[in-house]
Parts: structure tokens; sequence; C-alpha cells
């Protein structure tokens, strides 16, 4: 499994959706972004950033259920391999705070991994997933859950999840998939 040169950083576009469940992933790109000391660049389907001595950095501006097509359109333009790139998003089925690296799987029913799949053909790319919980109360539709915003009383400890986060891709990027999947798949 070869490091990361493509981190693919889920979320929804526009600032309504900025403090909401499902935009986790947006979050760590601006960390990654902010901690390298470099912006964002539109180009269309996505804000893309470099980082890490040569590590592309992007935020799709598509919908999240969308994200496959702007992830190809990146992969396909520089050339890279599916396991060259790294997706960050949110997980309603790990507890707020926790994250999950792997090297490949399903969606899971996550609506962003899903339409990278379908269009990359395969589910052989690492993932990064960010533990948000379920909805509090059991009763919630689900779309609506990762689409409120974050309460908060919840906000700091979002903040430590998305910080550990871009640690844990830094790791990644340094020492490879295992010593990151050792340091942070684990309860923190």
């Amino acid at each position: 499994m070869s490091i990361p040169r493509l981190v693919a950083c889920l979320g929804n576009p526009g600032e309504k959706y900025g403090m909401t469940w499902h935009n986790a992933g947006f979050w760590v790109a601006d960390i990654l972004a902010r901690e390298a000391g470099v912006r964002f660049i539109n180009a269309g389907l996505f804000n893309a950033a470099v980082i890490l001595d040569g590590t592309d950095l992007i935020k799709p501006t598509v919908y999240m259920n969308r994200s496959g097509s702007a992830v190809a359109a990146f992969l396909d333009n520089r050339g890279y391999n599916p396991d060259e790139l790294l997706v960050v998003c949110d997980d309603i089925n790990l507890e707020l705070g926790r994250l999950r690296l792997r090297d490949n799987g399903s969606h899971g029913g996550h609506n962003g991994l899903k339409s990278i799949i379908d269009s990359l053909g395969t589910e052989l790319f690492p993932r990064l997933r960010l533990g948000i919980g379920p909805p509090p109360d059991g009763s919630e539709d689900l779309a609506d859950y990762v689409l409120d915003t974050v309460p908060e009383k919840l906000e700091e400890e979002a903040s430590v999840m998305a910080h550990n986060a871009a640690d844990c891709i830094l790791l990644y990027s340094n020492e490879g998939l295992s010593s990151a999947q050792e340091r942070y798949n684990r309860k923190l």
C-alpha cells in the first residue's frame, strides 16, 4: 500500500453546511491546509491545495452523493491509481470522536463513498472515517441528522476529532498505513 498522493475530504459545498456532521471531512481538509500554510484554489469540480511535500488535497464542490465525479476526475487528470487515494468522511456507525483508517472496504451506506466506488469501479482505496455517532434519540432520519448543525456542547469534541484525523493523515503519509492504524484505530 502506497502513501496517499491524493487526500479527498468529503462534505457539502456552501456555508450553510459548514458545521454539519456531514462536513467532517472538510473540517480535516481545512486543518491540513491551515497547518501547511496553503489556500485552496477552485478548480471546477473541487477546491484543491498541495500539502505534505506534494500530496494533493481536495474538497469536492459537488454535493456529497456526487463526490465520485470530482475524485475520479482528479485521479484521471493526475494519472493516480485508486490505491494512491485517501478518502476522509463522516461515519454514523462510529461513536463520536472515533477514527477508523482502512485500506479498503464497502461504502457502508455512506453516499459519498458509494459515489466514489461507483465512479472508480473499485472499493480498493484507503479511507479514514470520522465517528459522528448515530442520531441521539434514534428516531431522526439519518439524512436529516448528518445535515444537522453540530450542537454547541459537542463542538469541542468534534474539533478534537478533526485534529486527530489530520494528525492521522500526517502519520500515514510519513510512516505508512499500518503505523497510522495502530495509533488511531483505537479509542483515544
